[in-house]
């Protein structure tokens, strides 16, 4: 187990929903020798609702917290205003991942501002993920992640 590696994603396989659920399996399981994510298919609309609802409005999970559209998970991971696919599997996941555990347990409020994302990526409850994607009107890459039992 190493929780503070630093990997680089995955080739494409030409569908950026799955190149997302892959990158994030490539951290659960290489880094933390956890389980694989199921790519959760039936959220993945609702997930790129979420992300155009939060590009339009500029304001990162304000469509999870109002609960735009259903099914929603539990928990949400977003990379907000990014330039392309490659930015959002490459870089903005390894920086979410690169939040590393948390110093105490539970982990709440300040906290889980600062870990939260991490928290999402390694929950063990957590059986499925869905990914959605937006671009906004000024070419800006909008994604949210899904995390669901």
């Amino acid at each position: 187990m190493n929780l503070a590696c630093k990997l680089a994603a995955p080739p494409s396989t030409g569908d950026m929903k799955q190149d997302c659920v892959d990158r994030i399996n490539q951290f659960r399981m290489q880094c933390a020798c956890m389980p694989p994510l199921a790519r959760w298919t039936e959220a993945e609309s609702c997930a790129d609702m979420m992300a155009a609802s939060d590009g339009m409005t500029m304001q990162a999970h304000g469509g999870f917290m109002s609960r735009v559209c259903t099914p929603t998970g539990q928990g949400q991971n977003e990379c907000p205003g990014y330039r392309n696919q490659a930015q959002v599997i490459g870089t903005c996941l390894q920086q979410m991942w690169s939040e590393g555990p948390p110093p105490m347990t539970p982990c709440s409020g300040q906290c889980f501002q600062t870990y939260g994302h991490f928290l999402n990526m390694t929950n063990k409850s957590f059986k499925k993920v869905a990914c959605g994607f937006a671009m906004t009107s000024s070419g800006a890459l909008w994604a949210v992640q899904n995390f669901s039992p």
